[in-house]
């Protein structure tokens, strides 16, 4: 490889492009007559749809809201056109990946099924959807036209396949959707079932059939264990957050393999999502140490120091290269990056494996207010380093001319998980601090102290540290301590392990 470079969550680094969806060649099974022709066949179907709308300010009915193509045909369809076909309505639940259920909600859509009909006859493709953000999902023809999807009930457990009705839906609870917030949509007329959020696919803009595409699963292993199919991994890999390039060129010009950090796989079995989930990296976990284990179809595997994999970009386990799903030798994943060993660009991936970690948390954390939560130690760093030190406040002071920085979250920030606001999202429950109550700060000795809500709220200088000069904290400290600028010495509680809102209002 004459030159390498890598982009990380955007486009690929300069000197390669990203590429468009490809249109397959010409296969058998397509329609061999004109747009026109099919219009003309197919009952229900006006003409208009095969014509391009205009954008009209006063209508926004009137413009393009999703283009259907494949194998050389496309149809471009307005709100108002799917609104004139034949509809579908039915209701679902979707499960997010954290184990959040939502709904029931109601929808009113055209099946996709009926979509791909207007521009394919076949019945072995798959279908790669588009949103306008730029997220990808691929379906393959057996969940477009038979609505094979696994369920669950409501504790989250998988009940298995059932066979529901895939939609493109315009309508939400009655509501119309607008012409750029089309949704894919798994939905039942008779039975209201969860499904798989990461199937949901919002803000779809093109449906586009392509060749049949293999479904896979690989294997995680770590704390916890998991199967994640190809859907799930696709999700990632088109998120904006997760999305990573490894760019290079050879003899036959520029190219770039797309895919996903391997840290970013990792957690999703490290043990170190705090509530709200989204893939928290345990770094706690991955500074005890242990090995990551990468198998290969045919049982060759190869490893990576925890020190080596953890937060680092330049390891990425990829699905495409030069926008196209990997060469039979390479698929369904392969490992590329800079400053690899030969031995560990590993291919036809079907098992990752976290292995040598210590087996628990080295300490806890209780929270208890309108909820009670106990909040570990790889939850609290997962807290601590995530969104590239979101959360994170820092007490900085001088003593004897040397400069000293605890770093931690702030004590109204942990507040959230248990106020009854939101504890996805650790919003603060302004209308509940309102009414008053006491923060009650505990250390592990139990000596303790009791700070009016209104100091605490939204105050970052009242923090719960984690780290001093950099390093965790040792000592009567450890594991954490409540410090900050203007806290009397007698509030500087040490060795915190409890936190309780008390007095509150009935």
């Amino acid at each position: 490889m004459a030159e390498e470079n890598r982009g990380v969550n955007g486009e690929p680094a300069k000197g390669t492009e990203a590429l468009s969806p490809k249109v397959p060649s010409r296969m058998g099974g397509r329609k061999l007559i004109a747009l026109v022709a099919i219009a003309s066949l197919l009952i229900g179907v006006p003409l208009g749809y095969l014509v391009t709308q205009g954008t009209d300010d006063q209508n926004p009915d009137g413009d393009v809201a999703v283009v259907i193509s494949g194998f050389g045909e496309s149809v471009n369809l307005t709100v108002s056109d799917l609104s004139d076909m034949e509809s579908y309505e039915g209701s679902g639940y979707f499960m997010k990946s954290t184990g959040t259920v939502v709904g029931p909600l109601n929808y009113t859509g055209i099946p996709v099924s009926d979509l791909v009909d207007l521009v394919y006859d076949g019945d072995n493709y798959s279908l790669n959807t588009v949103a306008w953000d730029g997220y990808e999902m691929t379906y393959n023809s057996g969940q477009v036209e038979n609505g094979t999807f696994p369920t669950y009930n409501l504790d989250g457990e998988l009940l298995g396949p059932e066979n529901l009705t895939m939609v493109l839906a315009f309508e939400e609870d009655g509501e119309r959707l607008d012409y750029d917030n089309l949704r894919i949509v798994v939905v039942d007329d008779e039975e209201t079932l969860i499904t798989d959020g990461h199937f949901w696919a919002k803000m779809v803009k093109e449906l586009i059939i392509t060749p049949y595409v293999d479904d896979w699963t690989i294997e995680l292993e770590g704390v916890t264990t998991m199967d994640m199919d190809r859907q799930t991994f696709e999700s990632l890999a088109t998120c904006y957050y997760h999305t990573t390039y490894y760019n290079y060129t050879d003899d036959d010009g520029d190219h770039y393999y797309e895919g996903i950090p391997l840290w970013v796989l990792l957690s999703a079995v490290d043990g170190g999502d705090a509530p709200g989930g989204h893939y928290m990296f345990n770094d706690a976990l991955a500074e005890a140490g242990y090995t990551v284990n990468v198998t290969a179809s045919d049982g060759y595997s190869t490893t990576f120091d925890a020190s080596q994999a953890a937060r680092n970009d330049s390891i990425i386990v990829a699905y495409k290269l030069d926008g196209e799903a990997l060469a039979e030798n390479d698929w369904p994943l392969r490992i590329v990056g800079d400053d690899l060993a030969s031995s560990q660009k590993i291919k036809n991936i079907v098992r990752i494996a976290i292995e040598g970690y210590v087996e628990a948390p080295a300490w806890e954390l209780t929270l208890a207010g309108l909820t009670t939560e106990t909040f570990d130690e790889w939850e609290f760093v997962a807290l601590f380093n995530c969104d590239e030190g979101l959360h994170v406040t820092y007490y900085n002071y001088t003593e004897d001319s040397v400069e000293h920085s605890y770093a931690g979250i702030p004590l109204w920030v942990l507040i959230g998980l248990v106020d009854g606001a939101d504890s996805s999202h650790w919003l603060f429950n302004d209308s509940l601090a309102a009414l008053g109550y006491g923060v009650k700060v505990t250390g592990s000795d139990g000596y303790n102290q009791t700070i009016s809500v209104g100091d605490v709220q939204y105050n970052d200088s009242l923090i719960l540290a984690l780290t001093f000069d950099g390093e965790y904290l040792t000592g009567e400290d450890y594991p954490l301590t409540l410090t900050g600028e203007d806290l009397p010495g007698s509030m500087n509680i040490k060795g915190v392990a409890r936190v309780d809102l008390v007095d509150l209002p009935e």
